[in-house]
């Protein structure tokens, strides 16, 4: 259950009268992959969602009042359920007539009632289960990645489960996201007061004007407070002023905005980030990763 599709549905729960069920598999692997997304759980449970899990459910059954039923291979995910960026799933579901749909609805309560409700504890301990769990980025059988992309990925994936996480937005348009992350990168907060972001520290860029996350970076340097050092690249002095506070970053992961994952896949809207920044959970930044390493090798460089 993908972090976009399930912030989706928490604002229609949110402003629905009627009850809202959701039946998952609440399981550290499926977090730590990133295909299961806690921030999306989280939102489900803000907005009155009633929320359980049971062991050893495969099923996709989506079922709606007395008159709707829909059995399927889809994944509740952007890429089963449509797909972003040109990324969706090649899947097939059956509707059902009210007859059938009766009979889901019988096995559907038959599982509600063995199932196990999910809180926000529990939520919290299987988040911290999946911190341990080693997971890997695979090569496609055809069109392969170049294997010190995909190494570089799994690297990332791998340090992620002892690094703080965050997600940093940048005002840059497409062009200027795809020269921007260079030999000495860097970014700049806001005056507001000196960001928390520490050394070793991995940040998904969100390029604000070509909405798409299109770059992973580690912090390699303390925040300093230097709008000189901002205006000195060629900014405005009002920039310096407004955006005074720089980390010195180096990248890690790199593809062409264009093909960048789009904000919405995340679950996050672009009001989120009007601070600038926010930490990101490790299923979002797993999630973020995968999507980055599925880019066709020509279109990506680490």
């Amino acid at each position: 259950m993908g972090a976009g599709v399930l912030a989706r549905l928490a604002q229609l729960a949110k402003a629905s009268s009627a009850t809202w069920r959701v039946l998952t598999k609440l399981d550290a692997a499926a977090i730590a992959h990133g295909s299961l997304s806690t921030q999306g759980l989280r939102q489900l449970l803000a907005a009155g969602v009633e929320l359980r899990s049971l062991s050893q459910l495969h099923a996709k059954v989506f079922l709606g009042d007395d008159a709707f039923g829909l059995i399927g291979s889809a994944n509740l995910t952007d890429a089963g359920l449509g797909g972003t960026g040109g990324k969706s799933n090649v899947e097939l579901g059956v509707l059902l007539d009210g007859t059938q749909q009766q009979e889901a609805s019988k096995h559907f309560d038959g599982w509600w009632g063995s199932a196990s409700i999910v809180t926000e504890a529990d939520i919290d301990g299987v988040e911290k289960l999946a911190k341990n769990l080693p997971t890997s980025v695979s090569a496609p059988v055809v069109d392969a990645e170049p294997p010190q992309f995909l190494e570089e990925a799994n690297r990332l994936l791998a340090e992620a489960r002892s690094a703080n996480l965050w997600i940093k937005a940048v005002y840059q348009d497409e062009a200027a996201a795809d020269l921007a992350w260079g030999a000495g990168a860097w970014f700049s907060s806001s005056k507001r007061g000196r960001p928390s972001f520490q050394v070793g520290d991995l940040v998904l860029i969100y390029a604000k004007d070509a909405h798409r996350c299109s770059a992973v970076v580690e912090v390699t340097d303390s925040p300093r407070r230097d709008p000189a050092f901002v205006v000195s690249d060629g900014r405005p002095e009002e920039e310096g002023e407004r955006w005074p506070w720089v980390n010195d970053v180096t990248v890690r992961l790199k593809v062409p905005s264009a093909v960048g994952v789009p904000l919405s896949h995340l679950g996050f809207t672009g009001q989120s980030l009007q601070g600038g920044h926010k930490r990101l959970g490790h299923s979002e930044f797993a999630l973020a990763v995968r999507y980055l390493a599925a880019t066709p090798a020509g279109d990506a460089t680490s």
